[in-house]
């Protein structure tokens, strides 16, 4: 007789998957006053882990079984993560770029600092289960000396992006301050970029440049097989699209 196992099947995946209330309220260790989560050193990249995707941009129910995400979209696409960081979790992704929680120099300093909390606890939260992360520089100028609060010093990779009013003049602060905080310029600093001429700026500096628009790339031409980018290297848009135009095919 054949027996059919897709009903156990099934049941076995709903198991495995992690759960809202997998959750803890929990406390993660700190290096500073403001109780900021300190990242794990041990949970960054070596190198730019693809396809990459941003995230919003695909269903949630679908696995992409490695890759990496980043948040550098509109929050209420990732505002939901915070009460239940699960979906990350159970994406099977390999890394991520912090959540990029949107601030600004009018910003109170106290609205800063919750979202910086959020951001570095929902990271600390991945690293445990196993998920690398790229760590976030894009930060209202007001409070840029104030990013980089849980990331350890000498922590060497780094994600944030240029499009819009956030520009590569911006990138090019940031990537100074990441410097520092590494005590050496060779890091690895991954950039999404909305422009051609900002990914030639990532050739000239030896940063990672992806296309904005990259996941919808990578949709059509494959990338199924695992493959990642080492600092030195960019992407180059395979056509002249801006984000503006990406996001109008969405």
């Amino acid at each position: 007789d054949v027996i059919d196992l897709r009903p156990l099947l099934g049941e076995a995946e709903t198991r495995t998957k992690l759960t809202a209330g997998d959750v803890g309220d929990w406390i993660w260790p700190s290096d500073n006053a403001l109780s900021i989560p300190l990242l794990s050193k041990d949970m960054q990249p070596r190198g730019l882990e693809l396809p990459t995707n941003r995230w919003g941009a695909r269903a949630r129910r679908d696995r992409i079984e490695g890759g990496t995400f980043h948040f550098y979209t509109d929050d209420y696409r990732f505002e939901s993560l915070w009460k239940n960081p699960a979906p990350v979790v159970n994406s099977g992704c390999y890394a991520v770029a912090e959540p990029n929680f949107s601030t600004n120099d009018e910003m109170p300093f106290a609205v800063f600092l919750w979202h910086l909390y959020r951001k570095r606890w929902l990271s600390r939260f991945w690293q445990s289960h196993g998920i690398e992360i790229w760590a976030d520089l894009a930060v209202a100028p007001r409070y840029r000396q104030y990013a980089l609060l849980g990331v350890p010093l000498g922590w060497k990779a780094y994600a944030t992006y240029s499009f819009g009013s956030h520009g590569i003049e911006k990138v090019i602060a940031e990537a100074v301050l990441a410097e520092e905080h590494a005590g050496t310029d060779e890091i690895l600093l991954w950039v999404v970029c909305g422009e051609e001429s900002d990914l030639e700026v990532c050739r000239e500096r030896g940063w990672i440049g992806t296309p904005a628009h990259q996941q919808a790339y990578l949709r059509n031409v494959g990338g199924g097989k695992r493959t990642s980018i080492s600092a030195g290297a960019a992407i180059s848009s395979p056509n002249s699209k801006t984000l503006l135009d990406y996001e109008e095919i969405l």
